[in-house]
């Protein structure tokens, strides 16, 4: 448990305390992650931890079960629980299109957020680990993605906490069960009929089986990616800041990766992976009629050769 020991005194949690962290969010499922996550804080007398736990009642039984745990477990050790009941159905009938699985997201991380701002709280801290990490890369390079997608989860955005995001899965168990904790395992998170759980479960094991060493790997990937997109940020967000809230094609065009710039610009309207390319294909084509593109949080308009965006 050397290292476990070692991690739970490192920078991570020291840190949030010298950034001022005080009440913190735990969000508990009862799954192994965050019930470690729940106990690593407890051991932090500096934090005030408050838990919060989402039942979806999508699994019957198994949703109560989970909740009891997780109020057994709180109970033990002292920690105020706060548990929501959603009617995720009812959402995504007044939500066409959204996914069960997406509507379950929205719908927690929009509570977490009411109660982050009712409670006053520094952050919201989620137990996503370094094998969830790995799995957020995979996704996004299966999307298309570039090296804001492919360099993972972040630590801290100011908002979500993830002190966990250093330690894989297997060192997590090892913690539990050093602690006699218990926790529950979702039984849908063993299918894979989800695209993560398809990864979890079937390719990144296989790929295991092949390469040895292959976790250390692809951390050390991820953390190469994170600096080399910290330059990209650098240079792009110096460019965006001296522009008010549109791009002109001689700017974009000159930039040494024309593309890399305007997925950044456009980026909070959240577009389809072939956004950018459409529009630097409209842009070398200069054509003088207006061309428009509807996104999931906005419109992106190119005329007179400016680059806009409108929310």
């Amino acid at each position: 448990m050397k290292t476990i020991k070692k991690y739970c005194n490192s920078e991570i949690f020291h840190k949030a305390k010298s950034c001022g962290f005080s009440k913190i969010i735990a969000t508990v499922s009862g799954g192994p992650d965050s019930i470690a996550l729940l106990s690593m804080l407890k051991d932090r007398p500096e934090f005030e931890t408050i838990a919060l736990h989402c039942n979806f009642h999508l699994r019957a039984e198994e949703s109560m079960r989970d909740q009891h745990l997780v109020e057994k477990i709180c109970g033990d050790l002292g920690i105020d629980l706060r548990v929501k009941d959603f009617d995720v159905y009812t959402y995504v009938s007044s939500n066409k299109g959204i996914s069960i699985e997406m509507a379950c997201r929205e719908l927690r991380y929009e509570w977490f957020r009411e109660m982050k701002s009712l409670l006053n709280a520094d952050r919201i801290a989620t137990g996503h680990n370094a094998d969830d990490n790995v799995e957020t890369m995979f996704l996004n390079l299966l999307r298309g993605s570039g090296t804001s997608g492919l360099k993972g989860m972040s630590k801290d955005n100011g908002e979500i906490w993830r002190p966990l995001l250093g330690l894989h899965r297997k060192e997590i168990m090892k913690y539990l069960e050093s602690r006699g904790l218990p926790f529950v395992i979702d039984s849908s998170n063993l299918a894979s009929d989800y695209r993560r759980n398809f990864l979890r479960n079937e390719i990144i094991p296989l790929l295991r089986s092949r390469w040895e060493g292959l976790d250390k790997a692809l951390d050390r990937s991820i953390r190469l990616i994170n600096e080399d997109n910290r330059i990209v940020v650098d240079a792009i967000g110096g460019i965006l800041e001296k522009n008010n809230g549109f791009l002109d094609t001689t700017t974009i065009l000159s930039f040494p990766s024309p593309i890399s710039l305007i997925r950044r610009f456009i980026e909070p309207a959240c577009p389809f992976t072939t956004t950018a390319d459409e529009i630097i294909a409209a842009i070398k084509a200069d054509k003088p009629h207006a061309r428009i593109w509807k996104l999931k949080k906005g419109s992106v308009e190119l005329r007179n050769k400016k680059l806009r965006i409108s929310k």
